[in-house]
């Protein structure tokens, strides 16, 4: 599930075009984005087995922070082309490359170097409890993902839902939503603290 929510946050940095006009506008205007976050995974029964919060930042291309603080202290942080995830509770931090954690489709999005009708078969969904609603359905095997759903209004993302291969699902809410305030380069930095045990798949 990791992977699949390192996905997600790629596809928030990347710049696709063809995905309906109020959500164009949000990665033509938008260059960063703050928020909390709710997060629900249920099993292909439709059980919850996990729940998360905490906050995100992201800044495009390519830069993004993701905090959880309940039910457990996590690190997500992406810097380019390394995206780092740190693990307090086990003073441990895994570093991984895009291409080797993600797969080729998120890197090209990443580096807006693909062609999103090529990548993503995209589905208007209409409009839902106040929302506007896209699902991006990859070209191919191996994303670790079957469908992104995407909920938006206007420039504001405020839903995503993600069915993964094993037929998981992840729902993720934002709240408190600020687009384009400034944000401090080091927010997207990482240096592990002394004692940490580096991994490198």
């Amino acid at each position: 599930m990791r992977y699949v929510l390192l996905t997600l946050l790629l596809w928030l940095t990347a710049v696709p075009s063809a995905v309906g006009a109020d959500l164009a506008r949000f990665f033509a205007r938008a260059h960063t984005m703050t928020a909390h976050f709710h997060q629900v995974v249920r099993n292909r029964h439709g059980a919850v087995v996990s729940r998360g919060n905490g906050r995100m930042w992201l800044a495009r291309p390519g830069r993004f922070r993701w905090n959880y603080d309940h039910p457990y202290h996590e690190q997500i942080i992406g810097q380019g082309q390394t995206v780092w995830l740190y693990e307090p509770g086990l003073a441990q931090a895994t570093r991984y490359s895009l291409d080797r954690a993600l797969g080729r489709t998120p890197a090209l999005l990443l580096a807006g170097e693909g062609n999103i009708g090529r990548i993503f078969r995209v589905q208007a969904l209409g409009r839902k409890q106040g929302l506007q609603w896209v699902r991006l359905t990859p070209r191919g095997r191996g994303q670790g993902f079957r469908w992104i759903d995407v909920g938006y209004n206007g420039i504001h993302i405020r839903e995503l839902s993600l069915a993964d291969e094993m037929d998981q699902t992840t729902d993720i809410r934002f709240t408190h939503i600020r687009i384009n305030r400034v944000l401090a380069p080091s927010l997207f930095e990482f240096m592990p603290p002394p004692h940490t045990a580096i991994v490198q798949p």
